[in-house]
């Protein structure tokens, strides 16, 4: 009688990881994903130890345990999809450790990618060109090749048109070999590509990057030129390009062309103030300058934008400055911004400047309120016990009032607010939200009493 093959332990540590019949809710995931990581690293020993053949089998057992897998988990947050890409890239390199043939190998990949059925394969292109070795690259990248030039015969004679006005069969096989293109920089392949079809802002921002890591400024230079140009002739959708801007800017740098990085930033930053804008900005400053260009930039971002204006002075430490603008804006418009720049300015400006202080924090309250999420009402009250404190502070007691009575008279019918805000007003301290022990007790109880 023939003996029954035993099973790869392993196999059965697969099994319990990965735990079929058992659904996985959004705040399990990260935990049993770390579990299969777990595993995995055991297979990953074997392929080091020189098991690679074993763990060939094993890698594939533990990709289609996770395809099985995909209904029994919310997977919101993409990390049993992050990791079966790290799988599958491992049990490639063990195919090819294992001395398994590459056009084999080639064609496993492509059966999993077109058999996709839960995105777990999408853009795992540049990954799989990154892992696979010469004979199976090649391979790849050529199968790719001839599905977009089969696909592409119909218009070769045609002038170039943008590439989503084609058919999916040409765009998306494009798509995937510029990607291969990108991995390996390989531009000229990259550059024949565009030439068929109308090269996009993304496409010459691609081009651009893979000069410029070759240290071939001008070249990367006259592409982000292009499609900065290319950039205000259509609407592109996701070929569109926000990265141009600044390399070029990085470029001039690298070409010694300082002044017209300086333009360039500039120019810039009367567009689009920011924080970031100003930082740039200040690099190309010479020290005698610095303070005219100071003044110039909040100038700037006074007139363009109050949130950058806001950031800014915050940065900087301008709190007179910020003082005054603050008084005087419309209380609307400060609570259309952030509050992670507002409360960095309120922060700030309570140590010298209470009533501009105050006036932040109270519409930082305000914010929270007309947005009506009751799980942040507390963060609200927070905000207003400190408007409060600073106006009383500031001598400003009326403003004060005047904001009460706002508050009672348009949120009046925020029962689990209101309470609270009244003991506010009349100088008690609302309680805090219950601890966690309170909380858990409290379910103990109601889940254990009759």
């Amino acid at each position: 009688m023939k003996k029954r093959k035993k099973s790869d332990p392993l196999l059965l540590e697969i099994e319990r990881a990965l735990d079929f019949g058992q659904f996985i809710s959004y705040n399990q995931s990260w935990e049993f994903v770390r579990e299969l990581e777990a595993t995995k690293k055991k297979i990953d020993a074997l392929v080091k130890n020189g098991e690679a053949e074993r763990a060939v089998g094993l890698y594939e057992m533990l990709l289609s345990g996770c395809y099985e897998k995909a209904e029994e988990i919310d997977d919101s947050s993409g990390n049993l999809g992050m990791f079966f890409g790290e799988l599958f890239c491992a049990w490639i390199k063990a195919r090819q450790k294992a001395g398994c043939k590459a056009d084999e190998t080639v064609q496993f990949i492509l059966k999993w990618m077109d058999n996709d059925e839960y995105g777990f394969c999408y853009d795992i292109e540049q990954d799989i060109a990154q892992v696979l070795n010469k004979a199976g690259f090649q391979l790849f990248r050529k199968h790719f090749q001839d599905q977009f030039e089969n696909a592409f015969v119909p218009y070769k004679s045609e002038s170039p048109k943008f590439i989503y006005d084609y058919p999916a069969d040409v765009y998306r096989n494009a798509g995937i070999l510029k990607k291969i293109y990108i991995v390996k920089k390989d531009i000229q392949s990259h550059l024949t590509l565009c030439e068929k079809t109308v090269a996009s802002p993304k496409d010459c921002e691609n081009i651009a990057m893979l000069y410029k890591e070759k240290k071939h400024f001008a070249d990367a230079l006259a592409w982000v030129e292009k499609g900065l140009t290319l950039e205000k002739k259509r609407k592109w959708g996701n070929q569109s390009s926000y990265g141009l801007t600044s390399m070029r800017q990085k470029l001039l740098d690298k070409l010694g062309r300082s002044e017209d990085v300086f333009k360039s930033v500039w120019s810039e930053f009367k567009k689009y103030p920011s924080a970031y804008g100003y930082d740039e900005l200040m690099k190309y400053i010479p020290k005698q300058d610095f303070k005219e260009w100071h003044e110039k930039a909040l100038l700037e971002a006074k007139k363009t934008s109050l949130s950058a204006f806001v950031e800014i002075c915050s940065k900087t430490k301008e709190w007179d400055i910020l003082s005054e603008r603050i008084i005087s804006v419309e209380y609307d418009k400060l609570e259309r911004i952030s509050h992670y720049i507002t409360e960095k300015a309120a922060k700030g400006l309570a140590k010298k400047h209470c009533r501009a202080a105050a006036k932040i924090y109270g519409t930082m309250g305000m914010r929270i309120l007309k947005k009506g999420k009751s799980k942040y009402y507390w963060h609200a009250l927070e905000h207003f016990r400190k408007a409060g404190k600073l106006y009383k502070k500031a001598g400003h007691e009326q403003v004060w009032v005047s904001l009460v009575d706002r508050v009672r008279k348009d949120h009046s019918r925020k029962y689990s607010f209101i309470g609270d805000f009244e003991k506010i007003v009349t100088g008690r301290v609302p309680e805090s939200p219950e601890t966690f022990e309170k909380r858990v007790r409290k379910r103990w109880v109601k889940q254990t009493s009759d």
